[in-house]
């Protein structure tokens, strides 16, 4: 098992702790406008043929996203509304799970294959290595009937261990717990800023 850290606004990770699930990031709404589309793309017929093929992975699978560490402030400040929000932190099965590639240059396919599509999926551009992400590729199922967004349920190889409050983040002890419920594996921290480095790190008075 792999520690991972999913970071969401508070909001949004009270509901899935609630709910005991985590939202499935659909393809055609991800944050990075080169998702899918990592590789060179010089041939006008080789760009019709993966923009097609996005559009129709996009109708049928999603990703679970999660970053390799917590400490770092951008991830909190981007991901986590501004350090109001929390990381929840899983262990994840490693066999589901797959590290991102970071690039520096776009890389010339020599054909269209599962290795390539493997590469669109795990590659992004070498800036956002700051993420440290490791992703898990899923198919969408049964919309949930309110939203219409889709959810993995936590379980054997989603599970929870840590939520991490952000510095900023106004929840209390007590409703971080009644949201967990009966999870009581699961420990509750807040995040605080490192006196002598540019990290996060764990306030000690607040463990729990």
């Amino acid at each position: 098992m792999q520690r991972t850290y999913h970071f969401v606004p508070l909001c949004h990770g009270l509901d899935d702790l609630c709910h005991r699930h985590l939202k499935i990031a659909q393809l055609d709404d991800l944050n990075d406008p080169f998702e899918l589309w990592a590789i060179a793309q010089p041939d006008q017929r080789l760009r019709q043929a993966i923009s097609a093929t996005k559009q129709q992975m996009a109708k049928q699978y999603g990703l679970l996203c999660f970053s390799l560490d917590w400490h770092n402030p951008l991830l909190w400040s981007h991901f986590a509304d501004r350090h109001r929000g929390l990381a929840l932190g899983f262990d994840v099965n490693e066999r589901i799970l797959k590290r991102v590639s970071y690039v520096k240059d776009r890389p010339v396919p020599e054909k269209i294959n599962f290795e390539t599509a493997d590469r669109l999926l795990f590659t992004k551009y070498e800036d956002w290595r700051y993420e440290q992400e490791a992703r898990i590729y899923t198919t969408l199922q049964d919309p949930d009937p309110k939203t219409g967004l889709y959810f993995a349920d936590f379980g054997e190889q989603l599970v929870l261990r840590e939520v991490i409050a952000g510095p900023l983040c106004a929840v209390t002890k007590q409703e971080l717990c009644d949201a967990a419920g009966s999870a009581t594996e699961v420990e509750f921290k807040k995040a605080g800023l490192a006196f002598d480095t540019f990290r996060m790190v764990i306030d000690p008075a607040w463990v729990w």
